[in-house]
């Protein structure tokens, strides 16, 4: 039967200990500010986002950030606002996979046996495993682009609903097969967290990862939504109330900022939120997408990606909305994160504008 659980960590000391202040974190490098902010400049200039932000945690602590654009189309509107949450897009998915790997801790779910427990009315479910469904080898197709889905994007869809137009379009292989990136996989986790702990996917993150890292601006995404874009030949058009958040759910509706995604990130770095041997299951990367024009090696693990070249290889995933886009990811070898986000849903220019940055930090030690 459904149970309440309680979070994974926590940030309340014992009764009997005084809790320590901790020491402010070193100013940024003025001059490391200066070149995220060349980054964010060029990308900018090539015409790839109206707005966007970048920021960089060193080793030491430090924060480096910059912003470029501006947060409407409008150039006499605001700039970018570091306070201002956006849609992550499926950097979700990274957080619902904490939260399936927290649950497989506690003997609540086994990543290798089958789901039919769960969802006993999805077709083929007694042959798909959790860790399958994570690392996108189930099979499913995807629901996102599917004709009907695109055709009424502004009404509610319930996850089963979601997850019947991937069933109907067919599989795309058998279970256990290659790496195909499909949101059904973390609609179904979804769906599976519930059954597993009574709450939704959205409240079981706020209670074992944003509350416990003070998460001030994480949440779920409302009907009240920031202004983003999408680049519709060559011309950037106002998407913000194009599509329903339930459309996203568990595979994409997390909204936030580059300071909370910077905690995460360290979070996940660091073994606060898994125990080793959950980081070393979520960090077993298979083959992912072919990124080698680009000249990246790309794998997937459960919930999280990795992309590497000759000098430099980052952990995290790239989230694209339908009106913003962001990337989070880490260097474990030099103890630094990046975040970068823009209020514009384009995939793949967070993710190199995140490799030039963590690559300027390195060539500056």
């Amino acid at each position: 039967p459904p149970s309440t659980t309680s979070p994974h960590v926590t940030t309340t000391p014992p009764p009997s200990t005084t809790p320590a202040t901790a020491p402010a974190p070193p100013p940024a490098d003025p001059a490391q500010i200066a070149h995220l902010t060349e980054i964010l400049d060029s990308h900018h200039s090539a015409g790839e986002f109206v707005g966007a932000r970048i920021a960089v945690l060193d080793g030491d602590g430090s924060i480096a950030e910059a912003t470029a654009g501006t947060t409407t189309v409008d150039p006499a509107s605001p700039p970018v606002d570091l306070d201002i949450a956006w849609n992550v897009g499926s950097l979700t998915k990274t957080f619902v996979a904490v939260v399936v790997l927290q649950l497989a801790e506690e003997g609540r779910i086994d990543l290798d046996a089958d789901i039919s427990g769960y969802m006993p009315d999805l077709p083929g479910a007694d042959r798909i495993t959790p860790r399958e469904l994570l690392q996108h080898t189930s099979g499913f197709a995807e629901y996102i682009n599917d004709p009907a889905v695109v055709a009424d994007q502004q009404r509610t869809w319930t996850p089963d609903e979601l997850i019947a137009v991937a069933v109907a379009a067919g599989n795309v292989s058998e279970p256990g097969g290659a790496h195909h990136y499909s949101n059904t996989n973390y609609i179904i986790l979804g769906e599976i967290i519930r059954a597993v702990t009574g709450h939704s996917w959205a409240d079981e993150i706020q209670t074992r990862i944003v509350e416990p890292l003070g998460l001030t601006n994480t949440h779920p995404l409302t009907t009240d939504r920031p202004v983003g874009y999408q680049l519709i030949d060559g011309a950037f058009v106002d998407e913000s109330d194009s599509q329903d958040p339930s459309i996203g759910g568990a595979a994409g509706a997390l909204e936030s900022t580059d300071h909370d995604l910077l905690l995460f990130a360290k979070a996940l770095a660091d073994g606060t939120l898994l125990s080793a041997r959950s980081m070393s299951a979520m960090l077993d990367f298979i083959p992912g997408d072919d990124y080698s024009q680009f000249g990246i090696r790309h794998g997937y693990g459960l919930g999280i990606e990795q992309y590497a070249n000759d000098t430099l290889t980052v952990i995290g995933h790239m989230g694209t909305g339908n009106a913003q886009s962001a990337f989070v990811g880490f260097d474990a070898q030099h103890g630094t994160a990046v975040v970068v986000m823009t209020n514009t849903a384009v995939a793949g220019p967070q993710a190199i504008m995140a490799f030039e940055a963590l690559t300027a930090v390195e060539q500056a030690r």
